[in-house]
């Protein structure tokens, strides 16, 4: 090849996925060994009889149809796209190339590519045979940086081993002076060197000065008994979100029974950025839903932050589950302040990505309220009273009403156990297209406020039936009906949107099948996790997915999740409003090779499961 084409070539392939993950260095050795060929429209190059004879294939300009030697045709690719990693496995598929343009494409020798996978074994995965194995190594390179980011210190690497300790028989004024001896704002309780409580300048204020209690009174009067702990190889995202969910500021480190040190909400956000926290602070102390909603901006720019720092989707969708939590359980008590204390025992439930704690930056809200069976009409009056001022407050927050109307504050969602257990068996016995849509809406479903014990008696009495063949396979026939956008040649398959623009609905058409599928597999296996992660490492577990399919399916998940959320966030900060209708324009070489994977696996499953529950 001619020097002088070098430089060009190289500037191309350095887009082109997986040459664009590669070192400068070794990125030259490729390019200096790529060949150009060119071929005119209906020209044929056969399948290869030799090693000398495999290539890998860029397409510089035009198209090309993979043709098997029975005739079948196996593909079209086009402009960007790369192939050829199937001659390079053991089991290699043999097909022909046909140009079905003048197509130019740039060849890189099949000792070029076993030279990067014997020397560079990091880079190997990159040029596997095995789409699973390229989608994996592509979510892994992405977090490549977070991995080692103050997200995921341990929590005794930025904690302090020192702390201050006081007896349970120590007097509030000794301890009063031991803190500021210590010029600290929190103690360990101990009682017989065990670990029974803590107390914080907060509660010498609260519960002394302004409660007027003795200053004389044992200290264990006045501390909060049972401390939260957490031990120290847990994650600082960990401590994080203990933090927000259980509004605590201070965190004994515990191991083998014995506390080593404490980590404070001061000494996190000395290593963390984690505005999170203080927003749910700020949250849990807000007087009304007007105030409420003017926090609501720091959501939005907690989401920009993490999703343009590339932080795993899973933790993003977290931190956002624990902030609608905390608003939503804002707005409850709000409700029972203005309306007085509940006439009856009841249980607010959430359902849908809420359920699962996978909020994203555009999730509604989807609830429903169980109530007492003893409630009387005026307690229904009570409760769909109450419904309605949280999910005005919802609104007002950002948390947009439920187009299908499955809120608390319909009157259907908000019933007595009894009419829910009735609900449930005419649902599973009986689904047809409307029961089946509400049952996919309540089968995932969370308490977040009230008596979480209602949630569990309905789950313990459907499981079985949940789980039988009849009712999964009719599961599995409906899930079908949603397909990945792929084509028949493996192109992808766009869609119109509102404003006749075509885009690729990357929600619809793959994350949610996914969530389908997940669900399904827990249903059969009787397992109560509501989370999509959780739930298909619990079907591994019970033996029903087999390890690689686990790790294969979890990587299409967070590469999906992990797409969605930057496309969101780059359109956040172009100033405009998120949506789930992607752009073709924004998918690179990269994106666009492994959402193609992504959707052959997913497709792979869907019609594994077909087969296996019909």
């Amino acid at each position: 090849m001619s020097e002088s084409l070098t430089p060009n070539i190289e500037l191309f392939i350095e887009k082109i996925d997986p040459f664009s993950r590669l070192p400068e260095k070794l990125l030259k050795q490729v390019t200096s060994t790529i060949k150009i060929i060119y071929l005119a429209k209906g020209e044929v190059i056969p399948p290869p009889q030799t090693d000398k004879e495999k290539f890998l294939f860029i397409i510089r300009t035009g198209a090309v149809e993979q043709r098997l030697t029975d005739g079948t045709l196996r593909g079209r690719l086009e402009e960007d796209d790369v192939f050829g990693f199937s001659l390079f496995s053991e089991s290699e598929t043999s097909y022909q190339i046909q140009a079905i343009d003048n197509t130019l494409l740039y060849i890189v020798p099949a000792k070029t590519i076993y030279y990067i996978q014997s020397t560079y074994p990091e880079f190997a995965q990159h040029f596997t045979d095995k789409p699973e194995d390229r989608i994996y190594s592509a979510v892994e390179s992405t977090w490549t940086d977070i991995n080692s980011s103050s997200f995921f210190y341990t929590v005794d690497q930025v904690s302090s081993a020192r702390y201050t300790e006081v007896n349970s028989h120590d007097s509030i004024r000794a301890v009063a002076k031991i803190l500021r001896a210590n010029d600290a704002d929190c103690a360990i309780v101990k009682d017989d060197n065990r670990l029974i409580g803590i107390v914080t300048g907060t509660d010498l204020i609260g519960r002394v000065i302004a409660d007027g209690k003795p200053t004389d009174s044992p200290i264990s009067e006045i501390m909060s008994p049972d401390p939260v702990t957490i031990g120290p190889q847990e994650t600082v995202f960990d401590a994080a979100i203990c933090m927000m969910e259980k509004n605590i500021k201070n965190l004994p480190i515990v191991k083998d029974k014995q506390v080593i040190g404490l980590l404070s909400l001061h000494q996190l956000f000395q290593n963390q950025r984690i505005q999170a926290v203080y927003l749910i602070d700020k949250i849990k102390k807000s007087s009304s839903e007007v105030e409420l909603a003017e926090y609501m901006p720091e959501r939005g720019r907690i989401f920009q932050k993490l999703a343009n720092d590339k932080v795993p989707a899973d933790l993003i969708s977290t931190i956002l589950s624990t902030i609608m939590d905390a608003v939503n359980q804002r707005l409850i008590d709000l409700a029972i302040d203005r309306l007085g204390p509940p006439p009856c025992d009841f249980a607010w439930i959430v359902s849908g990505s809420h359920a699962r704690k996978e909020v994203n930056i555009l999730s509604d809200q989807d609830s429903g309220i169980i109530m007492s069976d003893q409630a009387t009409a005026k307690d229904k009056v009570y409760f769909l009273h109450l419904a309605m001022i949280v999910a005005k407050g919802m609104d007002l927050c950002g948390y947009e009403l439920c187009p299908g109307k499955f809120m608390a504050a319909t009157r259907k969602w908000c019933q007595p156990l009894s009419v829910w257990r009735q609900y449930y068996k005419k649902w599973i016995q009986n689904p047809d297209y409307e029961r089946l849509l509400n049952l996919s809406v309540f089968l995932d479903t969370r308490v977040i406020y009230g008596n979480g014990q209602y949630r569990t008696i309905l789950f313990d009495e459907f499981k079985e039936m949940t789980s039988q063949r009849f009712f999964l396979a009719k599961l599995v026939r409906d899930a079908a009906e949603n397909r990945t956008p792929l084509g028949v040649f493996h192109n992808l398959v766009l869609t119109k949107n509102e404003n006749n623009e075509k885009t690729l609905n990357i929600k619809r058409y793959g994350i949610n099948i996914i969530v389908d599928l997940a669900r399904i597999y827990a249903l059969s296996a009787k397992v109560d996790a509501c989370n999509t992660t959780e739930r298909l490492i619990a079907v591994n577990k019970a033996g029903l997915i087999e390890d690689g399919t686990l790790k294969n399916v979890l990587s299409a998940y967070n590469f999906l999740k992990s797409f969605r959320f930057s496309y969101q966030a780059d359109m956040m900060n172009k100033g405009e409003i998120p949506n789930n209708q992607i752009n073709p324009d924004y998918f690179g070489s990269f994106e666009r090779k492994h959402i193609k994977d992504t959707f052959r696996l997913i497709d792979d499953w869907q019609q594994f499961l077909k087969m296996k529950f019909n």
